[in-house]
């Protein structure tokens, strides 16, 4: 115990896709959404949306054919639509990236269409400090994601090249493990 209130920060993933590639989405789920946080009185500092979903960019022409991820069979889709709904939320772009040029490629397009950020899968090979420094320049964030445990990109090594990149947020499947090392390290928050 000790000490106040511990503030929580969630991230809220919307899988608004179509069953079908191409399909797009459905727009009252991401309306729902919306109305669901705006009714709860959720607070921006509470809660960052994600979405491998790019989405309809209302001002932003955008050639889906050049997109490196799963967007690219997508007209529509829901990461712009809530950051829409909901500005003063965060909102990432997720990507499962096969080469740091693919990681290029998703930081562009993500600061194009006006999102605070990218969370990309924990692979040395893609994340560099480079690819943060240029978010962090731009006043955007680096979040990595790792796979379903038990996952090969899910330990001390992985944890030790992020943090040094200067990754913001790290999602782990081990958050006692991963608290243990950062708490050792005299880094982590209360």
């Amino acid at each position: 115990g000790g000490g106040g209130p511990r503030l929580v920060h969630c991230f809220a993933e919307i899988k608004a896709e179509g069953a079908a590639p191409g399909a797009g989405f459905d727009e009252r789920l991401t309306a729902a959404s919306a109305a669901a946080v705006a009714e709860s009185g959720v607070l921006p500092s509470q809660l960052s949306w994600i979405s491998f979903s790019l989405g309809r960019c209302v001002d932003l022409p955008l050639r889906l054919s050049a997109l490196p991820y799963s967007d690219r069979d997508s007209p529509a889709g829901a990461c712009v639509d809530i950051k829409r709904r909901l500005p003063q939320h965060s909102a990432f772009l997720v990507a499962y990236v096969g080469s740091a040029a693919d990681a290029w490629a998703v930081a562009r397009t993500a600061h194009r269409s006006k999102l605070d950020g990218i969370d990309l899968n924990a692979d040395p090979a893609v994340v560099s400090a480079e690819l943060a420094e240029w978010l962090h320049a731009r006043g955007m964030r680096l979040a990595v994601w790792v796979w379903k445990a038990p996952a090969e990109n899910d330990v001390q090594e992985v944890w030790e090249h992020m943090d040094r990149c200067g990754v913001d947020y790290f999602t782990s499947n081990l958050p006692f493990g991963l608290r243990r090392w950062d708490t050792e390290r005299g880094s982590l928050g209360p």
